[in-house]
């Protein structure tokens, strides 16, 4: 008795571990809603990702389907809704033209993915759908899925972004991001049509403040310093404008700016966003960088932590709101700060190395005479787009740095 107990167990050791030998295929079959699914499951290339196929092969249509399993079941779950989808979307479709099809072909639907690994566990999963119905209603599709492993976040292109399509004109996207397909690659965005026959790139950290939170916080850590291009080497100044938008004064130095192709970053007040949203959104859509300046302008040192943090918040959301970007750098209003200021920022502020008086002056000339005895590589000046002087002295302080050389940046790009 004990003799066959034991051949009994090696006899199921053995098979065991051939049913390991085997690729980790698994093979089954279900009946559901009268579709016979074959499936199988295997390893991919990368670690800790399967891929599973389903095939059903009927009277009426054919469907084969690849997707990745992660290790997380939350996005696993997340995938399946979107495989289950495809699956009773395309049977609705055959059902309803199933008269029609009698003395055709079987329809068919195949559902096949790439996958595109970045660092950091952030993987890029490219879906391509291939539907036939009949030979009048046929498509190709492409849907694409930012995956965080670590952080266990999944979304499609769109859902990335704050606002897809303020970011798509602001960062000039070869398609609009609604409909576009995406990948994150190399420290770029990748965007690209149905059938890729428009591709176009975006560096990460010029779509990183067009990202929601969540996204924003994952993708920054991609991102890769700015490169001079080999052979170049620029100074840089920074030109930023606190305390507006103004319907006046602001205009006209983005006015000025787009006519000498300078970039500049404006420091606004979130109580003055929610007065101008369209001026907000100007400055981004000309390429321009927004920053927050607290929401009505209090000195932040007087209040606690939460005071300091719905100043901060209620901007944030305002500038969100009107032009689809999160302003990353913060400026204190009169450039007060302490540690718990610091604190809610979660970095130094940023202030400036050259103060050109504008606010007490309000003499064109007298700014334009700081800056130029003053100028130097990396400098950060400080302007008030809330006065028509500033306006006024802007087209020849930016024609004289050009003229010396400086290439004008946002503080971001310093």
């Amino acid at each position: 008795m004990n003799k066959k107990t034991t051949i009994i167990a090696l006899l199921s050791s053995l098979f065991l571990m051939l049913a390991m030998v085997l690729v980790n295929l698994i093979v089954t079959a279900t009946h559901h809603n009268k579709t016979v699914w074959a499936t199988s499951t295997v390893k991919s290339s990368y670690e800790n990702i399967n891929i599973k196929t389903k095939e059903a092969h009927e009277k009426r249509y054919d469907i084969a389907i690849q997707y990745p399993v992660f290790q997380q079941a939350s996005l696993n779950k997340k995938i399946e809704q979107y495989v289950k989808q495809k699956e009773s979307g395309f049977l609705k479709e055959v059902g309803k033209t199933d008269r029609k099809m009698r003395n055709e072909q079987p329809a068919s639907l195949r559902l096949t993915f790439e996958l595109v690994p970045d660092s950091s566990g952030i993987y890029s999963v490219l879906f391509n759908e291939k539907t036939y119905i009949t030979a009048e209603k046929n498509r190709i599709l492409n849907e694409t899925f930012i995956v965080d492993t670590a952080a266990g976040l999944l979304a499609k292109a769109p859902d990335l972004f704050i606002n897809p399509q303020k970011a798509s004109t602001a960062l000039h996207t070869p398609v609009s991001i609604n409909e576009a397909g995406l990948y994150v690659k190399n420290g770029k965005m990748v965007f690209f049509s149905d059938r890729k026959k428009h591709e176009g790139s975006v560096p990460l950290r010029k779509a990183v403040p067009f990202l929601k939170k969540e996204w924003r916080d994952q993708l920054a850590a991609e991102t890769e310093p700015q490169a001079e291009p080999a052979g170049k080497t620029s100074r840089k100044i920074a030109l930023t404008f606190d305390d507006g938008p103004n319907p006046q004064s602001t205009k006209a130095i983005l006015a000025t700016l787009k006519k000498h192709h300078a970039r500049a970053t404006f420091f606004m007040l979130g109580s003055r966003v929610e007065q101008y949203p369209e001026l907000a959104d100007q400055v981004v859509q000309e390429g321009h960088e927004i920053g927050n300046h607290s929401f009505s302008h209090r000195n932040l040192t007087t209040l606690d932590k939460q005071g300091i943090e719905e100043e901060i918040r209620r901007t944030a959301s305002a500038v969100e709101a009107a032009a689809g970007v999160s302003p990353l750098t913060v400026r204190p209003p009169y450039g007060a700060t302490n540690d718990s200021v610091n604190e809610v920022i979660g970095a130094k502020p940023l202030l400036w190395t050259i103060d050109t008086m504008d606010w007490k002056s309000h003499n064109p000339k007298a700014i334009c005479r700081i800056v130029e005895k003053e100028a130097k590589d990396g400098s950060i000046v400080l302007m008030h787009d809330i006065h028509q002087t500033t306006a006024q002295s802007l087209d020849e302080i930016v024609s004289f740095l050009q003229k010396e050389g400086y290439e004008l940046v946002t503080v971001s790009e310093l």
